[in-house]
This record gives C-alpha cells, sequence and structure tokens, in this order.
C-alpha cells in the first residue's frame, strides 16, 4: 500500500518539477528530475543524512577559514543548499556564486534575499551537450580558472554525480555498452579532478568515493566504487553517509556511502 507519505512525496515532486526552471538538455538527461528527487528523499531521511550535513558543512567553513581573500567563493554543485553553509560564506565574501544545472526554488529564494549570492547555470562537465548527441569525447572544463577573484572553489558532493546521468542516457538512449559507459563515466570525473587542481585558489573538495550495499542486519554485502573506480588523487578524512536506510529503497538491504573531505587541496597528502 502506498503509504500517505509517499503520495505527499509524489505531489511535492510533481510540483517542483512543473516550478522549477531547468535547460532542454539537463531535463533530457535526467537532471531536473533526480534534483526532485533527491529533495524528497532528504524530507525522508533528514535524520539519517544529518551527521553527513553536518561534516560537509564544517569541511566547508574550515576551507574558509583556510583561504586567503575574501573576494569571491565558487561553490560547483550548490542546486539544493542541505549541505552548504551559505549564510556565513554570505558574510565572508563579497561574492558568492552558485554553480549548478538545477537550482531549487529553496535555493534561488536564498539568492533573492542575499545581495552577494548570484546563481550560475552551468554545467561543471562542459560536455553534456556532445553527450546528448550520443558523442563520448570528455573535455577538460575551463570556466572560472582565469578568474583573478576567484579566493575559493569547493566541490560539493558533486563528482560521484557527474557520470552517474551521462552514462545511463548514452546506455539507454544511445545504445553504448556498459562498459564503454564506465570509461565515460571515470573520463568525467577525472577531468573533474584535474580542473580542480588547475585553480590557483583555495580548492575545497568532497566527495562521495565508495557505495557500500548492507543487508537487514547492517552486514556488508557490497562494495562499489562511485566514481566509476577513478581514485582521488588526495588524501582527507572520511565519514560515512546514510544515504538509504533499510527501507527506503526496500527492505532487503540499505545503502550506505564513504565520503572524503578536504578543506584544501594544495595542503593535502598527493596519492600516487
Amino acid at each position: 500500500m502506498v503509504t500517505t507519505v509517499r503520495i505527499n512525496d509524489m505531489l511535492m515532486e510533481a510540483l517542483l518539477y512543473l516550478i522549477t526552471p531547468c535547460s532542454r538538455n539537463a531535463r533530457r538527461l535526467g537532471f531536473l528530475q533526480e534534483s526532485v528527487a533527491i529533495i524528497a528523499r532528504h524530507r525522508r531521511c533528514r535524520n539519517a543524512w544529518t551527521p553527513h550535513l553536518v561534516r560537509s558543512k564544517q569541511t566547508i567553513l574550515e576551507a574558509m577559514r583556510r583561504t586567503v581573500g575574501q573576494h569571491r567563493a565558487v561553490i560547483l554543485g550548490a542546486g539544493l543548499d542541505y549541505d552548504l553553509p551559505l549564510t556565513e560564506l554570505a558574510d565572508h565574501f563579497d561574492e558568492v556564486l552558485l554553480v549548478d544545472l538545477v537550482h531549487s526554488p529553496r535555493i534561488r529564494l536564498a539568492a533573492w534575499r542575499a545581495r552577494n549570492i548570484r546563481l550560475v547555470t552551468h554545467d561543471v562537465t562542459e560536455c553534456l551537450a556532445q553527450l546528448v548527441k550520443g558523442q563520448d569525447n570528455i573535455t577538460q572544463p575551463s570556466r572560472f580558472l582565469d578568474d583573478p577573484l576567484v579566493d575559493l572553489v569547493v566541490s560539493l558532493n558533486i563528482a560521484s554525480q557527474l557520470p552517474m546521468l551521462p552514462a545511463r542516457f548514452l546506455e539507454n538512449r544511445k545504445g553504448k555498452t556498459e562498459a564503454e559507459t564506465e570509461a565515460v563515466g571515470r573520463a568525467l570525473v577525472e577531468a573533474h579532478f584535474n580542473y580542480l587542481a588547475r585553480f590557483r585558489a583555495n580548492v575545497c573538495l568532497i566527495t562521495d568515493v565508495e557505495r557500500e550495499i548492507l543487508g537487514p542486519e547492517g552486514c556488508l554485502i557490497k562494495r562499489i566504487s562511485a566514481l566509476c573506480e577513478a581514485e582521488v588523487p588526495w588524501a582527507g578524512p572520511t565519514w560515512l553517509w546514510d544515504i538509504a536506510p533499510l527501507g527506503e529503497e526496500d527492505w532487503s538491504y540499505a545503502l550506505r556511502n564513504r565520503v572524503i573531505g578536504i578543506p584544501c587541496l594544495s595542503g593535502s597528502e598527493r596519492v600516487e
């Protein structure tokens, strides 16, 4: 039986889908649908997600403290705001750029209220237009690299998300094999890490690195790379995120992510 909570979630998702602005390519690839689904899941799993969201915010605040300069902060993957200390960032920097393909009504309202928060609708990979056409050549992104006012860049829980929907689209709509889409996904992640390494500003990285499938008793069933087998080239502290507690997707398993949070890539040990 569908519960009242699920019915409410479905109604909310339908409304958000209708009122949230989104480009045609982002809609075709499923980014709007995914954004709306995350909002609904956060509502259902708020308590389980709280420790992860707190650690994400703490990592960004530490990055802010380590940043020299207060001109501009660029947040890559800022569309939902749950894991972002937005008030503190807006108080600290002259300007905060929130970069994403889809900006939720919640974050649009926050930007409307603040004089120095600006929404930037942008494809962080800078190659989704080619992927929609079935072309799987991955280019290196470059936006913001030559901006002298950027003092802090945050890649916020986005690296593991970059390959998911494009890979699904290429497999389902363009007939690519699983091996081909896995290679595209890995290339997208590695291009993102190379992009972050090219900034002269302080760079903070927060990303899932591994997904764990747990049985009903909490026993580990399987571990899966969250980054299409790409490796994070920097070392840093990790924590666990109970992204889908038992019963969220199915009563036979739960999903848990291992997350790494590095407030300053330049001060982090490079992993060879």
